[in-house]
């Protein structure tokens, strides 16, 4: 979590704690992987980095696999453009994740 979300939970507990419980609520009929998937494209869409390498991190540890997360990223297009799509591309690169490099997902695709 974020210092400022921290700080915030720390000075307006009550406040924050109701921000919280509606994102758990708010999603509560959708599989952990497909909120992460959800949230993935939300911080693409915010341009917000640490929240992008975090939600990456959390739809892959929930069982997305690299190219359902490239086609969650593709099927936003209408609502992300290339230029943001492209910057996240540009920010799992510099993450340098083994399962995202070419070989292993043409490798996982049967290319």
């Amino acid at each position: 979590m974020s210092d400022a979300l921290d700080y915030l939970l720390k000075v307006r507990p009550e406040a924050m704690g109701h921000y919280f419980r509606f994102l758990r609520e708010a999603g509560r009929h959708l599989d952990p992987k497909t909120r992460a998937l959800i949230s993935v494209i939300t911080k693409v869409h915010a341009q917000t980095e640490a929240g992008f390498r975090q939600y990456l991190r959390r739809a892959l540890a929930a069982g997305a696999q690299p190219i359902e997360v490239l086609d969650a990223l593709l099927m936003a297009f209408p609502a992300l453009g290339l230029t943001r799509i492209v910057w996240a591309v540009d920010v799992l690169l510099a993450m340098d994740l083994p399962e995202f490099r070419i070989d292993a997902l043409l490798g996982e695709i049967g290319w």
